[in-house]
């Protein structure tokens, strides 16, 4: 390892650069959210994610449209870094260790932030998709889907725990997260929910 590595941009700068622009209201958010939080609303009775779906049903048949299209695309174009025939806790963290500084920096650098399909945005959204589906697999985790897409988050239906799954993914391709150990950090929030639960 080289003593001085070149440090990665900020996860709020790259918020503020990639993905603020892609919100259409004036309140567009300009940082991540923290890790985990407890839902909005949230008084001690398990919720049902069914019923605080808040979009509109159009918004919300094509927020859910693109958050599978973008599960299934991770899956496939993660199959060149690691071959696995579903999205897996191994699939995690080979992928996450193939994304090192270098290989996030070149992301970044050929990144249009004018661009929605630019590789930046791109790649935290497939990354983000993945987490959220694993988190989805464990039970008693759903998706509350948001507008756009990549402001949707994935509800403990019995804690209200909130899990920004593509802040995440933000923080991760940032000097802010790069290291963190992503399948670590996902059983760390699997053992803060079970401990509240």
């Amino acid at each position: 390892m080289f003593l001085f590595q070149r440090k990665l941009p900020d996860c709020n700068v790259l918020f503020k650069k990639f993905i603020t622009p892609w919100y259409e209201s004036d309140n567009a958010p300009q940082m991540p959210r923290p890790d985990l939080f407890v839902v909005s609303g949230f008084t001690g009775t398990p919720l049902r994610l069914d019923s605080i779906q808040h979009l509109p049903d159009d918004l919300l048949a094509s927020n859910k449209d693109q958050i599978q299209t973008m599960i299934d695309a991770a899956l496939g174009d993660y199959q060149s870094i690691y071959q696995s025939a579903s999205i897996t806790l191994e699939l995690l963290h080979a992928v996450d260790t193939f994304y090192t500084r270098k290989q996030i920096s070149t992301i970044i650098k050929q990144s249009d932030p004018g661009d929605f399909s630019n590789d930046y945005l791109i790649t935290v959204c497939e990354f983000g998709a993945m987490l959220g589906h694993l988190f989805c697999q464990q039970g008693g985790f759903g998706w509350l889907y948001s507008h756009p897409y990549f402001n949707s988050i994935i509800v403990h239906e019995a804690t209200g725990t909130a899990i920004p799954v593509f802040d995440w993914a933000n923080k991760k391709f940032s000097e802010y997260g790069v290291d963190d150990g992503f399948a670590a950090k996902f059983k760390m929030a699997l053992d803060h929910v079970n401990k509240n639960t």
